[in-house]
Order: structure tokens, then C-alpha cells, then sequence
């Protein structure tokens, strides 16, 4: 019909222009025909697509930043950290444009003069020599990974690129192209690309930088300024010119850019295995949802302070590695391992750090398919772990289980339980003094008389120095760590009773219900034990551990908070007198009064741990504000030495943590006897340890100190200029303090120990 209404039409006109005319109005109708068949399939399949993709689902790191928000390291999504428009200069916008879309601001999605350019170069070079794709053509083929290329993928992206048009502003196309696209290696976005080749945020880039970034879009790998710098330097020259001639830049920057070498500075890798990161990562499986943990790209504010992390690691390495350059340290285990071959246990030999390493080394040069045959080399090395808390709130400041996260996966701080020997002993004296008996009580420290102690009728334990000096008050029971002394006085709290006690102040897990408890069969983790001696900095109270302050999306909108929490263990009354003795333990005369020679001369108390056999040393103790736990030992239960006692193995590296501490602003004053209310929150610059203002809050160097009893500095930062329009304190989100008042403490109800931190079981 429509073909005999053109010959119709025509019919009048010469047959010379009759006929073409006819084949030109034909061709017309059916490319009409055709085109508005396409118009209509591939509008149809594009409605397919979730074109909020486009935004939505671009999966990026999820960042841990520490207390004074510097980044511990990433989990979680791609290698990508989405950027505002506003954080990418100008000048690398121009020339992402020119390189890319020139007429990006002008057309719908389709560049029709770009095709026809495109076609036009087709014909005359008989190749294809330049692309047709718009940036938002580019979008939708990296937003919904097209990997064919066809027609029928290129008329998909034609009909996405409408629709992408048609919901998004031209900005907002812009923004998420950056944020989408592949820079090589493992780049993605422009955030990761300025940090990759050049350790800088975007805001930072050079014009050289920028023109070399928007140069090697086209093949990145092939471009890479890392592994191919010449060719790099080739593609800036181009953008540089393209800039040069659109009146982007001058002459003069032109050529000094052009002069500029190509100079990556990739930035220090830093491995992501810690033991901090380790906890961390297990209570965001607990917390986020399995979406949440795809699409990665929050932002976790967590309670740790980095360099405190850091020199815990540093200090722990430095006492062990000393005790492994012993000479009876070398001489016992050599014999432990004699022993062991002796008795054909040939495996996981025991050695020192430096030992494992010169195995591991050799076994990793033994050729790959000889390295099957072969057993690689075991870590079974002296070990240690520390864990230390905010004592008010229970903030984790430092977590590290063990002396390489990369040689042993096992997180000792969270995940070992061992016995915990005369360091329990305080939670029978709390105990003893909930009752109403004071330190002044009079205990015998006689030997126990066979069916003296319920429970043990045949149980007869001596003290380690082998005297036993009589009556004496309770509080010379524990300043000497008295086993008969502490037993009687358990024997007169009731088991059952110190056992509830004790669950409350955080032990937990399967327990042998025998006065053997007394003296230290009760097996914990260093962060139980850090937990639970908080109690005595806290006047009876105990704040639930946690490591995760708050959680935000990339734009600081808040999605998770913690809910702190504290719950009463004992009396202010029973909870003091037991500190006021923990810190004579700590004086001369006590089993840990070496720690004024070790250095540290601010108030604290704690106590000592030594196991049967020296198979575990302990210290645990406190300042007006910090709780730290120690532990020392093998992995699998050994004498670690002869006289291996907590107060010459685990102390001394209680005590280097306590004074890095304090250099690095933790105040140490005097021990409190009541339940502490949070700090008031100070906008502090971590750089210049000064008050922070606009200009730090810019340069991402401002965090809210809550410490309790932090002395305020009472200059302003002079390092960063203010901003013209300061920033407000809303950029740098913090939790709500804690309602400091009694109605918040829940009292001894039996314990749930879901409260915030997941104990793993030991492996």
C-alpha cells in the first residue's frame, strides 16, 4: 500500500526522475519502518535494565579509620572510594572531555555528529579509527557489563544512554562515570587512580597529572604511567595540546607541563592482615547485612588508636625477641624440642621468630613442584598478646594477638583461653569484700587441713614459697599472692557466689566448678581479663568492651551506632578495696613492685599470673584510664621457662605499653573510686596536637578526643589555614556520650555475653 501511494505520487513525473525518486522514498519508508521497529525493541529491552544501577550499585572499599580518623585499612567491595564532582579539579575535567566527549554537554546520550564523524573515517581509512561512544554510551556499558561488542550491545547502549539521560543531570552522568571507570591495575574510579599512581587525593593532582589520568582512559594498562611511562608521557602530550588549543590552559602552562618528567609515587603498601583488622572484620560480619558487605563503600569509625596499635606490636616484638636471644631461653628449648623428637613428635618444630623465618625463606626458594612434597615450616614460636581499653568506656584502643598477623592467622587476644592462675585471684577477695569483710579481715595462711574446704575434702594446696605465716589480713593474702589465704577466703565467699561474680565481670565459657577456681583453673582470652580488671579502675562497673564507635556511608549519613553500655559487678566499697590492694601489689614488696624500676611511676594496680609449670605468664593492670591485659606463652600448652613467672615475662611489656601510652596522651592520674562519666568531646588536629579548625576539618585531620581527663591544648592549629567559610562540627561524626548517670548502669542480672563484642572459640 504505502509503495503504490508513491508510484502514484510520482506518476506525473518524468521517468528519469520519477524512478529515483520513487527508490529514494521507498528506502526512506522502510529505514522509517525499520528505525521506529528498532526505537521501539530496544526501548523495550533497555526497560529491562534497573537504570538506578547507574548510581546505586557501584561497589567500592569499605575504609577503617581509627580513633583520630587515619585509615587502618580496607575490607569489603572494590578497589574504588567514591568522590564528589566538586573534589575533581576543573582542568582534569576539561580534559577528560576533550579527550573523550567533547560535545558531552550538548547532545542526548548519542553523539549524531560524532557517528557520522565516526562512519566518515570508517570510509576513508577503510578502519575504524575513533569511536562513536558518548561518556553516558560508556556508563551504561561499564554499569551493566557489556563485554560483547556488536550491534546489537551498541544499539542496547544507544536505548541505555536515552534513559540514562533522561533520569540523571549531565553532572550527575559526570560524577558517576569518574567514580565507575577502569584506570588499570586495580583501579577503579579516579579516587583510586590518584591514589595508585600518585598517593594524592584528586584535589591534589597536578595539570601534568590530570592530562596523564584523562590521556591513558583509552587503554590503561597500555598507558600505565607504573610499567609503561613512555607511553604515558605520549598520551599527556596529546591531552595537554588538546587543552593548549581549546584555551584551556596558557602557553606557559602548557609547556611547563609538557617539561614535567613522568613521576609516579605509588604509595607504601601496608599489609591489611592485623589482628586489630581481624576483630574488626568480625564484627561487621555480625553487624552488616550480606548486601551491605558486597557493595562495601562505609566508612568504620572504630575505637583504636593506630599508633598505640603500633607500638603494643612493636613493644611485644621487643621483649620476646629479647627473650629469644636468651641463653637459658635457647638451652630449655633445646631440650624442649629434644624431648619432643625423643618421643617421635617430629612436627612444628619448636623454634625462635627468626628461626621460622630463615625455614620459611628456604622452603619458599625449593622449586614449586618439589614445594608439594614438602611440609612447609609451622610458626611455633614464643607468643604474646595485649589488649588495651578505655577503662570509662570500654572503648578498645589496642587489640594484637600475636607478633605477625601474616606468619599466624590465630587472633590470641580474642580467640586463645588459657588459665589464668593467681590473676583471678582478685575476683575472689571483690567477692569476699561484697559480703561485708574488709582487708583487714584475719585469714589464716596455715597449710589447709585435708576436708577443711568444701568441695575438696582431700585438697591440700601449699604456697609457692613454701612458708606459711599464720594469721594475717585478707590484704596480705592478696598484695602476696597467698594460696592457702586465698582459698579459705574463697571457701568463706561460696564458690557458686564467685563464680557469678566473676561471669558478670566478663569471664566466661566452661568453667571446672571446684575450689581449684580459686587459685586460676578459670580459662579467659586477654580481652576477657582486660575487661573484666576494668571493674577495679571503674568502682565496681564494668563498660562492655566494643571496637566499632559508628558506621557512615561515604557521605557521612550515619548507618550504624553503637549502644554503650556498663553493667554494676560489685560495690563501690568491695571494688575499691580490692584496687586500693591491687595497687600495693604494685608498690615495692608486691608481686609486681618492679614496676616503678621498669619506669612507670603514675598511679595503677594490677596483678600477676603464673600457671602450673610456667605455661602461661600474666599481667593485667590499670591507670585512671587505660586497662591493659598481657599474656605470654606457647600455642599449644609448654613451659616456657624455668622462674617464667608474670612479673619478669609479661609485666615488663605491660609496663612499655603503659608508657607509650602516655607519650602518646593518655593521662595516667589518680586511680578513681567511682564509675567514670565520658570526657567532653574536643575538635582536635591530629597533626599539630592543637585545636582544630575549618582548615584541618578540610585536610581530614580533625577528630573529637573523648578521653577521660584529657587536657585541652589552648592554642588553635597553626599548621592548616582556616577556610573563608568554616566548615561545621557535623563533618566529623561522633557518638552521643553515654548518659553517665546511675539509671543507666543495669545491674547483676546473669550474664548475656551477646553485649558487643562475638568471643570466638579457641581454635
Amino acid at each position: 500500500m504505502p509503495f503504490r501511494f508513491i508510484g502514484a505520487l510520482t506518476r506525473n513525473i518524468r521517468w528519469f526522475i520519477s524512478w529515483p525518486l520513487r527508490i529514494l522514498l521507498s528506502v526512506s519508508f522502510v529505514g522509517i519502518v525499520v528505525g521506529a521497529i528498532l526505537v521501539f525493541l530496544y526501548g523495550t529491552i533497555s526497560n529491562r535494565y534497573d537504570i538506578s544501577e547507574v548510581k546505586s550499585n557501584i561497589p567500592e572499599r569499605t575504609v577503617i579509620l581509627d580513633r583520630k580518623n587515619r585509615t587502618i585499612g580496607t575490607l569489603h567491595g572494590e578497589n574504588r572510594r567514591r568522590v564528589p564532582l566538586q573534589e575533581v579539579p576543573p582542568i582534569f575535567i576539561d580534559a577528560l572531555l576533550l579527550r573523550e566527549d567533547n560535545r558531552f554537554y550538548d547532545h542526548g546520550g548519542v553523539d549524531w555528529i560524532g557517528v557520522g564523524r565516526a562512519v566518515a573515517q570508517v570510509i576513508k581509512h577503510k578502519r575504524a579509527t575513533q569511536g562513536a561512544s558518548t561518556l553516558t554510551m560508556q556508563l551504561a556499558k561499564i554499569t551493566y557489563n557489556h563485554q560483547e561488542r556488536n550491534l546489537h550491545s551498541k544499539l542496547t547502549e544507544v536505548a541505555l544512554a536515552k534513559r540514562i539521560e533522561a533520569t540523571y543531570s549531565k553532572d550527575e552522568i559526570l560524577e558517576t562515570y569518574i567514580n565507575r571507570i577502569f584506570w588499570g591495575h586495580t583501579f577503579l574510579g579516579i579516587a583510586a587512580a590518584s591514589r595508585g599512581y600518585y598517593d594524592k587525593e584528586p584535589r591534589d593532582l597536578s595539570l601534568s597529572e590530570c592530562a596523564t589520568l584523562a590521556g591513558i582512559i583509552y587503554g590503561p594498562n597500555d598507558f600505565s604511567p607504573l610499567k609503561h611511562p613512555e607511553e604515558a608521557r605520549k598520551v599527556r602530550d596529546i591531552v595537554l595540546g588538546l587543552l593548549k588549543d581549546a584555551g584551556k590552559i596558557t602557553e606557559v602552562q602548557y609547556a611547563a607541563a609538557l617539561a614535567e618528567p613522568i613521576v609516579t609515587h605509588p604509595p607504601q603498601s601496608r599489609s591489611e592482615e592485623n589482628y586489630a583488622m581481624d576483630l574488626v572484620r568480625r564484627e561487621l560480619d555480625a553487624i552488616l547485612e550480606e548486601e551491605d558487605i558486597r557493595l562495601g563503600g562505609l566508612v568504620v569509625h572504630t575505637t583504636l588508636d593506630l599508633d598505640l596499635q603500633n607500638a603494643t606490636l612493636d613493644i611485644i616484638n621487643k621483649h620476646m625477641t629479647a627473650l629469644e636471644s636468651r641463653k637459658d631461653f635457647k638451652k630449655h628449648l633445646a631440650s624442649l624440642q629434644a624431648r619432643r623428637e625423643k618421643r617421635g613428635i617430629v612436627k612444628n618444630k619448636l623454634t625462635t621468630k627468626a628461626e621460622y623465618e630463615a625455614a620459611l625463606a628456604a622452603y619458599k626458594a625449593i622449586p614449586a613442584e618439589q614445594r608439594e612434597k614438602t611440609q612447609p615450616p609451622m610458626p611455633n614460636y614464643i607468643q604474646s598478646a595485649a589488649v588495651v581499653m578505655d577503662n570509662a568506656t570500654g572503648a578498645l584502643l589496642a587489640v594484637v594477638g600475636g607478633r605477625d598477623a601474616e606468619e599466624s592467622k590465630l587472633n590470641r587476644a580474642i580467640q586463645s583461653r588459657r588459665q589464668t592462675g593467681s590473676l583471678f585471684k582478685p575476683f575472689v577477695y571483690a567477692t569476699f569484700f561484697q559480703q561485708g569483710n574488709s582487708a583487714d579481715t584475719r585469714i589464716s595462711d596455715d597449710r589447709i587441713a585435708y576436708g577443711e574446704i568444701r568441695g575438696a575434702a582431700n585438697w591440700s594446696p601449699r604456697n609457692s614459697d613454701g612458708t606459711y605465716c599464720g594469721m594475717k589480713p585478707a590484704s596480705f593474702g592478696l598484695i602476696l599472692s597467698r594460696n592457702t589465704m586465698s582459698v579459705r577466703i574463697g571457701n568463706r565467699a561460696g564458690l557458686g557466689n564467685v563464680i557469678q561474680s566473676a561471669e558478670l565481670a566478663g569471664f566466661h565459657g566452661n568453667v571446672s566448678k571446684t575450689p581449684a577456681l580459686f587459685l586460676g583453673t578459670w580459662e579467659a582470652s586477654p580481652l576477657d581479663v582486660a575487661s573484666a580488671y576494668s571493674v577495679f579502675a571503674n568502682g565496681g562497673v564494668r563498660p562492655t568492651p566494643y571496637i566499632i564507635d559508628h558506621i557512615t556511608d561515604s557521605k557521612g549519613q550515619p548507618r550504624f551506632a553503637i549502644t554503650k553500655s556498663r553493667r554494676a559487678v560489685y560495690s563501690q566499697r568491695a571494688a575499691n578495696i580490692t584496687s586500693s590492694i591491687l595497687q600495693q601489689v604494685c608498690k615495692p614488696g608486691g608481686t609486681a613492685g618492679r614496676i616503678t624500676a621498669l619506669g612507670f611511676k603514675a598511679p595503677c594496680g594490677g596483678k600477676t599470673g603464673t600457671t602450673n609449670n610456667y605455661t602461661n605468664a600474666w599481667f593485667a593492670g590499670y591507670t585512671s584510664n587505660l586497662t591493659c591485659s598481657v599474656w605470654v606463652g606457647f600455642d599449644t600448652p609448654t613451659k616456657i621457662l624455668e622462674k617464667g613467672y608474670g612479673g619478669t615475662l609479661a609485666l615488663p611489656i605491660w609496663t612499655d605499653i603503659m608508657l607509650a601510652s602516655q607519650k602518646e596522651g593518655y593521662p595516667s592520674n589518680a586511680i578513681r573510686t567511682r564509675a567514670a562519666s565520658e570526657g567532653q568531646a574536643v575538635l582536635i588536629c591530629r597533626e599539630s596536637n592543637q585545636l582544630a579548625h575549618s582548615g584541618c576539618q578540610y585536610a581530614k585531620t580533625a577528630y573529637y578526643e573523648t578521653t577521660v581527663g584529657y587536657q585541652a591544648p589552648a592554642k588553635m592549629c597553626e599548621k592548616h589555614i582556616p577556610l573563608a567559610e568554616p566548615g561545621t562540627e557535623e563533618d566529623i561524626p561522633y557518638a552521643e556520650p553515654l548518659d553517665s548517670s546511675d539509671d543507666n548502669i543495669p545491674l547483676a542480672e546473669p550474664v548475656d555475653e551477646t553485649d558487643g563484642i562475638p568471643y570466638a572459640t579457641p581454635i
